[in-house]
């Protein structure tokens, strides 16, 4: 309990004892705490360096007894030091702090201009530093299009280790790209690979642009969707993230998962017969993690109308609650 203080548990035994019985000597000590007299012996010294104990006054030439320092002042004095040396500790690390922002500001300025809520960024350089720097804050998830996806070594690629990284960390990693029945081998390996770790990963013929959208907060894209590499935008306008998010969606909802079967395969059921179009819209407001007012309000309704859709989409699934329905409808390819 008195190790942040310097004491370890054989020198706060000591110490403790020597509360209750301040007379006993060494010797007695060691009896009672079962342990060799050397220890106890070092415990004392420990508890003298720490200025908890001092030596009585003694006849020249001779040790003097061990005698406590008064708790409420030695103790006192310990935690006063303690705390001053937090203090200087956190002096360090703010200064550490700004220290690494100054190199990351450093580092993200290659090719940076700024606008109001958006910063552009020149040069293949710049886009690969900007990619993979939002793509590492992921917290919550990561959705991409990736028209020339995985494995290369383009500033757009997929960094496979980075992604594996966020997987372990549990953040959702979505990924629409182009079909992995061809092209290279490394990219079929790496989709298999990233699609093993729980990327959910699906492809279409074909893609607009690429794309990151981290945690529904950041977003970079090509500055020219013709020309990807020359640079990239990064934007955190709500509006514009919003219209970002609808675009993947729409398209996540058309495209094939990567072992080539059909989104909206289920169990023998089509699953668009199973679920109205805003059905499959409420599941996926709902493993997106809205409330109710915002998923009523989204689809148009009213909060009761909602709410009676969960209830009706709960007795159909047998979900006990709306999380384990979103949670449902996002492990069956719903959303």
């Amino acid at each position: 309990m008195l190790r942040v203080l310097g004491l370890d548990f054989g020198t706060e035994a000591v110490y403790r004892l020597m509360l209750d019985h301040p007379s006993w000597g060494v010797d007695r000590l060691a009896q009672e705490l079962d342990q060799d007299r050397s220890a106890v012996t070092a415990a004392l010294d420990t508890l003298a360096d720490l200025a908890l104990l001092r030596r009585a006054a003694a006849p020249e030439g001779t040790c003097g007894a061990p005698l406590l320092v008064p708790p409420r002042a030695g103790l006192g004095a310990l935690l006063e030091r303690r705390q001053d040396e937090l203090a200087r500790t956190q002096l360090e690390i703010d200064a550490s702090r700004a220290a690494v922002a100054d190199l990351l500001a450093g580092y993200t300025a290659l090719g940076r201009t700024a606008g109001a809520g958006v910063e552009r960024f020149t040069g293949a350089e710049a886009v690969g530093r900007l990619q993979a720097d939002l793509t590492a804050q992921a917290r919550g998830e990561l959705l991409a299009l990736a028209p020339s996806t995985t494995a290369g070594d383009g500033p757009w690629d997929l960094d496979v280790p980075l992604h594996l990284d966020l997987l372990d960390r549990g953040v959702r990693v979505r990924v629409l790209h182009m079909d992995s029945t061809t092209g290279p081998a490394r990219r079929r390996d790496a989709v298999r690979r990233l699609t093993r770790a729980g990327a959910e990963i699906r492809t279409l013929p074909a893609l607009p642009l690429h794309l990151r959208l981290v945690d529904g907060a950041s977003a970079i894209l090509p500055l020219d969707p013709d020309e990807p590499d020359g640079g990239a935008v990064l934007l955190d306008e709500p509006g514009a993230l919003a219209g970002l998010r609808a675009l993947f969606t729409h398209l996540w909802d058309t495209a094939t998962p990567a072992d080539g079967t059909d989104p909206t395969d289920g169990a023998g059921d089509d699953a668009t017969d199973m679920y109205s179009p805003r059905e499959r819209a409420l599941l996926r407001f709902l493993a997106e993690g809205l409330t109710d007012e915002a998923a009523a309000r989204k689809l148009g309704i009213s909060l009761r109308s909602e709410r009676r859709m969960i209830s009706h989409l709960s007795d159909r699934t047998g979900a006990r609650s709306r999380f384990q329905l979103g949670l449902q409808a996002a492990r069956s390819g719903l959303v």
